[in-house]
């Protein structure tokens, strides 16, 4: 089964880049209203080795070009202004023996790869998973320290995907997992969803939006809060 597409995020789009300088990968989030101005061209950097790339829009589509091989184009405004970019790395260190277990339920590759590169490098052993059915067979093998799941799960594509983040937690919960869990969501985070009493009952510590260029630095600060860690 391949992996589901990237969700949107309100009033944004999307953009993957790929360096191959260094092999890493981002995302830019770019907002709907400022399309005209990546349609002169934007210039942004790499996040890791600062190589740098020419960005535009054109026909309903981003083309992205390396700098390298193209003349300067000094006008360019540059895109870090605009959106800052969301970076993965490999992942070179293995977790340490004895390192907390985090079972991260995520149906979006990049995402998946850029937490568990990002809890993966200060010390924690990530168990992955891209659905329901994958997390419920984990839960049967590990016994995670701490969950991170994505809220929206369901994909009508997927028959795998057939529960949200809030109710394999609840499956989870009956069946006797007890491990605290950490949410992220692309979605706005409206009170109503974090007033909800059952999210204290499945032990849940805290709500991560994403969409942000820095959510994933959020969510190592707030693992290392829940497993009282640094």
């Amino acid at each position: 089964m391949p992996d589901i597409q990237v969700k949107t995020v309100a009033g944004k789009e999307p953009v993957e880049v790929a360096c191959a300088g260094c092999g890493s990968r981002f995302r830019l989030w770019v907002p709907l209203e400022s399309f005209p101005e990546w349609e002169k061209g934007a210039n942004i950097s790499c996040v890791r080795c600062g190589a740098r790339f020419l960005v535009k829009r054109e026909a309903e589509a981003f083309v992205i070009t390396s700098l390298a091989a193209v003349a300067p184009e000094p006008e360019a405004p540059e895109a870090e202004a605009i959106e800052a970019g969301e970076a993965i790395e490999e992942n070179t260190e293995p977790a340490a023996e004895g390192a907390e277990t985090i079972l991260l339920i995520e149906d979006d590759r990049l995402a998946r790869e850029m937490v568990e590169t990002a809890l993966s490098e200060i010390g924690f052993r990530v168990i992955k998973a891209k659905n329901a059915a994958e997390a419920l067979k984990a839960v049967k093998k590990e016994r995670p320290d701490l969950i991170v799941s994505d809220l929206y799960l369901k994909n009508a594509a997927d028959p795998s995907s057939d529960m949200d983040g809030g109710e394999l937690l609840q499956k989870m919960h009956d069946a006797g997992t007890v491990s605290p869990a950490i949410i992220t969501t692309g979605k706005e985070i409206l009170d109503d969803l974090l007033l909800d009493p059952k999210w204290f009952e499945l032990k849940v510590k805290g709500f991560i939006q994403k969409g942000n260029p820095f959510w994933v630095e959020e969510l190592k600060l707030k693992v290392k809060e829940v497993l009282y860690k640094g």
